[in-house]
């Protein structure tokens, strides 16, 4: 599928985001934790403990991100695109590239979110402008939501929402 310039240009700023965090590691990126403590580097458990998560509260935990990220994109000027992986569905494969809000319906996007809470390599980037910022916010699947280049107002919105859901606002380490 031909990728329109403008969703080329914001997809490529996106990226762009991730490379200078990952580049300079000076920016502060912030992430959603269904856990108060962040587990230890190497703790077998925790990918054990993970897995049982998702499998037994995929469903109350899709509907609170759905929550939160719906919530995001209506307040903010917002754009939402699919990671560019073949998805194996002819409907999805044909919506990458594509700003997903303004194709589908909310009902629509909060089944996407709910499919991807169980499968972790699908995901969306999703483009939040504040004024002159644009942010990132990165659903990589399962569960597993990211923030980068936050201005402090979209910080303190994004985190009332994640605690509001009763998750844990974070700040990277790196």
């Amino acid at each position: 599928m031909k990728k329109d310039l403008g969703v080329e240009l914001l997809e490529n700023k996106l990226d762009d985001i991730l490379a200078k965090d990952d580049e300079e590691n000076e920016g502060k990126w912030y992430y959603l934790d269904f856990f108060p403590v962040t587990f230890q580097a190497g703790n077998d458990k925790f990918d054990e403990f993970e897995s049982f998560i998702q499998e037994k509260y995929y469903k109350s935990f899709s509907k609170k991100l759905s929550f939160i990220i719906l919530g995001l994109v209506s307040y903010y000027d917002a754009e939402i695109y699919l990671y560019d992986v073949d998805y194996g569905d002819d409907r999805l494969d044909s919506l990458r590239h594509q700003d997903l809000l303004s194709q589908l319906e909310y009902q629509d996007l909060s089944k996407l979110i709910k499919r991807f809470c169980v499968n972790e390599t699908l995901g969306l980037k999703i483009a939040l402008q504040d004024h002159d910022n644009l942010a990132l916010m990165l659903f990589e699947g399962g569960l597993r939501l990211s923030f980068y280049n936050l201005t402090d107002e979209q910080k303190r919105v994004a985190e009332s929402l994640v605690r509001s859901q009763g998750f844990f606002f974070k700040e990277s380490n790196s």
